[in-house]
């Protein structure tokens, strides 16, 4: 058989796949989020929820007063901090039991850098 008639599946994903692989986070009301704008970076709390199937939308009062709506997927917005008070990080990571502690770690590579004195 010729393989131009019986072509082998790829092992590679699609395109199509790849897209739908980007998390994006479900925001709600309260959320302290910041967006970065070609102005620099603004930061502000989500006051409304547009539920659109298509295109799911949040509202935010931004810190000088204005309201913009701006798309969930908009890779500009990022999640600050959860109403309850809940950070990014741990909304990722909360599952996962902590090995290191990053605050030691940081301590002990400037102690390395300056060299010790003791």
């Amino acid at each position: 058989m010729n393989s131009k008639n019986n072509p082998k599946p790829s092992n590679k994903p699609n395109s199509q796949n790849q897209n739908q692989k980007q998390t994006s986070f479900e925001y709600r009301i309260g959320d302290e989020i910041s967006f970065a704008a070609p102005q620099g970076m603004f930061y502000g709390k989500v006051v409304k929820l547009v539920s659109d199937p298509i295109s799911p939308a949040v509202e935010i009062e931004f810190e000088d007063g204005r309201k913009e709506i701006k798309k969930v997927k908009d890779r500009s917005l990022h999640l600050l901090r959860r109403a309850s008070g809940r950070s990014e990080a741990d909304e990722k990571y909360g599952t996962r039991s902590k090995t290191r502690d990053y605050d030691i770690d940081e301590v002990r590579r400037s102690e390395q850098k300056r060299g010790s004195r003791h």
